[in-house]
């Protein structure tokens, strides 16, 4: 039985895949390369007419400067073959609302690295839907200031090159940072910490109110006087 299911999903999958107008999919994809504004592709499925016309509605308000949220297929009953036939072309989210997914139609999706998300609250679907429109951003990267410290002497060391004496005065200076260094107000490196010193030793980590000595990565041309500011950077998902 389970092979005959099996056989009776691929060819009805093969069915639909050439019922698909693949030139009226080339448009879409040739639309999506000319916008600046991505589009969330969904496919929706619900149990009765009257959630299908609601979860529309409220998907449809998601109103968004960076990305759209656009059902291009909409109706009432289960998952079906086409639904997943058609979300592989077309790069779309199937969301389905009171509806069931047969064993079947979930292998055929595994297959096809397409993804169904079900649910029954539909303040979870527009929130987690919400959330997918987030991910199809490029991530927002923000820096964290760690720590400043000034350069208030320079070393030549004949097998280390240059390295900057300085004092930190707030925060702390770690190993691998992110830095920047500023002379005046103008930045003139940015880069990071590739070694730390306190007197002789190699340390992780200079808190304020010390002194250390730090090499910078492939650059020696600082002077006394210039401030390097150290900074962790991290990537966060962007708001719509």
């Amino acid at each position: 039985l389970a092979e005959e299911e099996a056989e009776r999903i691929h060819s009805a999958s093969l069915q639909v895949e050439r019922s698909i107008n693949l030139s009226n999919l080339d448009d879409w994809f040739n639309k999506q390369k000319g916008t600046e504004k991505p589009e969330l592709s969904l496919i929706l499925k619900t149990d009765v007419r009257g959630s299908l016309e609601a979860l529309t509605d409220s998907i449809n308000d998601l109103k968004s400067d960076r990305i759209t949220a656009k059902i291009i297929h909409g109706a009432v009953g289960e998952v079906t073959e086409s639904d997943v036939v058609l979300a592989h072309a077309s790069n779309a989210i199937i969301l389905g609302f009171h509806v069931r997914v047969m064993p079947g139609i979930n292998r055929l999706a595994k297959q096809k690295g397409v993804d169904i998300r079900l649910y029954s609250i539909i303040y979870e679907l527009l929130d987690e839907l919400k959330e997918a429109m987030r991910g199809r951003l490029p991530p927002e990267v923000r820096e964290t200031p760690l720590g400043e410290a000034e350069i208030i002497q320079i070393f030549n060391i004949s097998k280390a090159g240059r390295i900057c004496g300085c004092r930190v005065n707030n925060g702390v200076v770690r190993v691998n940072a992110k830095a920047k260094v500023f002379r005046d107000k103008e930045l003139i490196y940015h880069g990071h910490v590739q070694n730390l010193k306190h007197f002789k030793d190699d340390v992780k980590e200079i808190r304020a109110g010390f002194e250390c000595g730090i090499r910078l990565d492939n650059f020696e041309e600082f002077e006394v006087g210039d401030r390097i500011e150290v900074f962790s950077v991290t990537q966060v998902l962007p708001e719509l």
